[in-house]
């Protein structure tokens, strides 16, 4: 699934059809036949519409995406936020120094060791010095355990919480750094 945004900077219909339908022919012979597009019409006071992210999260969760063989045999990585660590110091001297940064996001595919190669779009490929999982910042809610389950480890264990089709408002949580949201 692709999504399409800043479309309001065509002022031409004709001009935003024959665009589409390049981009649309291009992401097909990329991902494969038949993959969906989003068009997001564009931008209000710096946010898009709420109706088409409303629109495009719904379709989001009902999807059923057709596993690419690419993306399960590669580890590939969705990065939320990143931080640079280098020490201020070798940057002063040279703002061409190495830089060391960390990445934080989402890791799919296959597993991601230190000492493989990353490749980072527009940038070049570099080794990996270290890997590591962190606790998602937005966990599920679990259900609470009566107290007398609660009190006897083995019961505790044997316990499966129900599987629950929605979240309450309070429950809806959203991690979403360097987005503008909330």
């Amino acid at each position: 699934m692709g999504v399409l945004t800043h479309l309001d900077g065509f002022k031409e219909p004709s001009k935003l059809k024959k665009a589409k339908k390049a981009l649309k022919a291009r992401f097909w012979s990329e991902v494969y036949d038949g993959a969906k597009l989003f068009y997001l019409s564009g931008m209000q006071h710096g946010k898009y519409l709420k109706r088409e992210i409303l629109n495009l999260a719904r379709f989001i969760s009902v999807v059923k995406t057709r596993p690419l063989t690419w993306r399960l045999a590669h580890p590939y990585m969705i990065a939320d936020r990143f931080e640079d660590v280098t020490p201020a110091e070798p940057v002063r001297l040279n703002p061409k120094a190495d830089r060391d940064l960390l990445l934080y996001g989402y890791l799919r595919g296959a597993p991601l060791r230190a000492g493989a190669r990353l490749h980072l779009a527009g940038v070049g490929d570099f080794d990996l010095q270290e890997v590591d999982a962190l606790p998602d910042p937005c966990p599920l809610p679990h259900q609470d355990l009566p107290p007398a389950a609660a009190a006897d480890g083995a019961a505790a264990a044997a316990a499966k919480p129900a599987r629950r089709r929605t979240l309450s408002d309070r429950e809806r949580l959203i991690h979403a750094p360097m987005s503008d949201v909330g």
